[in-house]
């Protein structure tokens, strides 16, 4: 049963999602209890909770955000969805991962906005339906692509279909790349180590079997595979599309890729060996076959926590080279953004138990970072729609999980439209490095077989006559 989200008139004619406060001083009813899939955890809120922000919390280490805990479908930030399509038509966001996590709960918040439809490119269908409809998506306000971003040529043919100019979507007004994979128990049995990541689990039978590489369709490491090169084959093969309907109607589009603050030694969560560290691309230059022992990015021995981290470095280097490189001829805008630590997250199944138990508890009251799923998906949402993100080039970061213990009382829950104080963080010097981010840029290129897309005029030489009429360019 979908929830009819009340909305308020934002500054300019915006949409903005009324705070649960402003929906209870208002006499406004609370949305019906979620339906959630049989055998799900449903978790009790109390008022206190609610009052502070906190939406749901994990029960029994279940991560928020699953199918066995899809989270809560309430929005409790004040969200500025940036207004419709000057013709009236809601805009279309495209988000990978859309089914569990941080990409789920993105596509809640948008799709709760009234002006957003949201493509949910995902691999299982089923789950996806599963989980937006215990989380209350608005009918008609979303459709789900199936895809496999372990195969390039999965995700050519996805772009191919969604870009036809006949019977492809209507236009794409932001392009999400959230998916990604964690493997924190594989290593090369040959690789020392000493680190957080595995600490006292050096005898666990799964560190003992974890001991090669998961390997993509097209030979690349899964970590490198799914969170780097297949973002880049779908960022580089849907930019002329997004371009031209950003022309086409006058408007700002946004390309959003997902990072992570562990990409940077100098922060905490960075300087927890082993770091992040592309060295000279030696193993993507080279092709970044497994089969040929060009296992990670630098050409070193495999470690699953580092290619996570080098894979989240390439997708920020990637986007602020785009940044660089089209920017000013096509008016979208570019950015990556970290949302906080979501320690509940199911990026984290793979972990060891002890990990998983006792991290969250970690981040709520030693460092302060804890964030929700929710929380952070409100976040995400608002880098991607709302008009204060629309600076591009930036590394969008909020000051900690402001609903955690440590922070629900503090001023800045009140503040920034109940999101906390956002600000552009700094990077880590290897993604500020524009050579480097060329590199990667132009060794993604071969890796994926792809070339350079062109766009505006230069795009427009290249269409016969008969697409330019249906493309408008």
């Amino acid at each position: 049963m979908a929830f009819a989200l009340n909305r308020v008139a934002g500054a300019a004619g915006r949409a903005t999602v009324p705070s649960a406060a402003a929906r209870r001083a208002g006499g406004v009813r609370a949305a019906p209890p979620s339906r959630v899939p049989r055998g799900a955890r449903v978790n009790a809120i109390s008022e206190s909770d609610r009052k502070k922000g906190v939406a749901v919390k994990a029960k029994d280490w279940v991560a928020s955000g699953s199918v066995e805990n899809p989270g809560s479908p309430e929005v409790i930030a004040r969200i500025d969805s940036g207004g419709r399509l000057p013709n009236g038509k809601k805009k279309t966001a495209i988000i990978t991962g859309a089914s569990s996590g941080l990409g789920l709960h993105t596509a809640k918040v948008l799709t709760k906005t009234g002006d957003w439809n949201v493509i949910c490119c995902v691999r299982d269908r089923t789950k996806m339906e599963r989980v937006a409809q215990a989380l209350e998506f608005p009918k008609g306000s979303y459709t789900i692509e199936e895809v496999d971003l372990r195969s390039l040529t999965s995700v050519k043919k996805l772009c191919s279909k969604l870009t036809s100019p006949i019977g492809g979507a209507p236009g794409f007004d932001c392009v999400l790349g959230n998916a990604a994979v964690y493997y924190p128990m594989l290593k090369d049995p040959a690789k020392f180590r000493i680190g957080f990541h595995m600490a006292g689990a050096g005898a666990l039978s799964a560190n003992r079997m974890g001991s090669e590489a998961l390997v993509t369709e097209d030979g690349f490491e899964e970590s490198v595979g799914v969170i780097h090169l297949a973002h880049f084959t779908m960022f580089n093969q849907l930019l002329p599309a997004v371009e031209r309907h950003g022309r086409k109607t006058g408007t700002k589009p946004r390309m959003i890729i997902v990072g992570s603050i562990t990409h940077n030694p100098t922060e905490l969560a960075g300087k927890i060996p082993p770091q992040a560290n592309l060295g000279n691309l030696e193993g993507l230059y080279a092709g970044g076959q497994v089969a040929d022992g060009n296992v990670m990015i630098d050409g070193g021995r495999f470690d699953g926590p580092k290619a996570y981290k080098d894979a989240k470095a390439c997708n920020m280097l990637t986007i602020f080279e785009m940044h660089r490189r089209f920017h000013e001829s096509t008016n979208i805008t570019f950015n990556t953004m970290y949302p906080g630590c979501i320690a509940e997250t199911p990026l984290f199944r793979n972990h060891y138990p002890a990990f998983q138990k006792l991290f969250p508890a970690f981040q709520k009251y030693i460092t302060g970072g804890y964030v929700s799923v929710e929380e952070a998906g409100e976040r995400l949402a608002s880098v991607c729609c709302d008009p204060e993100y629309e600076k591009s080039g930036c590394y969008w970061s909020w000051k900690g999980g402001i609903r955690n213990a440590n922070g629900s009382a503090g001023d800045r829950n009140r503040a920034e439209k109940g999101l906390g104080g956002k600000f552009e963080n700094r990077v880590s010097q290897e993604v500020a490095d524009i050579e480097q981010g060329r590199r990667v840029y132009e060794a993604s290129l071969l890796a994926c077989g792809l070339s350079e897309p062109k766009v505006g005029a230069a795009a427009a030489k290249d269409q016969p006559n008969f697409f330019k009429k249906l493309l408008n360019v």
